[in-house]
């Protein structure tokens, strides 16, 4: 029971990435979302409340994922980093996962913004745990000695801020390309703002 209860969530959850991410979480209704599923109303209300929770459930998927792939990237670094070459292989894992497909990318960078009070606060949420992550990153790409550049909540905003804008006209390009692309543009920025401690 409990086996089928999480497969048919992920299935809501896979179509409303789907359908969301081609066209556009306004333009989609509850039994769009119900259609896409290939499930019920009845079996909706079963995990979700509205059309918006499903939308948050969706969003904490691919940043969750998307935080694991970091992690796994993060937990494959030597003791004496390069801070190019790590940071690299950092954003590689973290666009790849958010990035596997384009509807994925759209509803993490697009569909969610400006949709309500409450997911603008949830965003918010999300960027400031992503803030706490990247500082705690600092140390595994870049060696022991290495801190962040100013204020680590400035720095961490500028880099998510980055990350939020390329995403979006990535997005926009067509054709688009390729993440690589992407990362080569943000591996200069994220190394400006990390520095060693010369002592």
């Amino acid at each position: 029971m409990t086996e089928r209860k999480a497969e048919r969530r992920q299935r809501f959850l896979d179509a409303a990435i789907r359908i969301f991410g081609e066209r556009g979480y306004a333009n989609c209704s509850l039994a769009d979302v119900c259609a896409a599923a290939g499930l019920s109303k009845r079996q909706f209300y079963e995990e979700f409340q509205t059309r918006e929770d499903v939308l948050v459930a969706a969003y904490d998927q691919i940043q969750d994922q998307a935080a694991a792939a970091l992690a796994t990237a993060l937990s494959a670094m030597g003791p004496d980093p390069d801070p190019a070459e790590s940071v690299t292989q950092a954003f590689s894992a973290f666009l790849n996962s958010i990035g596997a497909d384009a509807f994925r990318a759209r509803v993490a960078f697009v569909e969610v913004v400006g949709v309500s009070e409450r997911m603008e606060q949830h965003r918010r949420a999300r960027r400031h745990a992503w803030g706490d992550t990247l500082r705690l990153a600092v140390q595994p790409l870049a060696g022991p000695d290495a801190t962040l550049r100013g204020t680590p909540e400035l720095a961490t905003s500028a880099l998510i801020g980055a990350i939020n804008g390329l995403a979006h006209e990535w997005l926009l390009s067509d054709p688009r390309p390729p993440v690589r692309d992407l990362v080569e543009v943000l591996v200069p920025m994220t190394v400006s703002l990390i520095t060693r401690d010369a002592n």
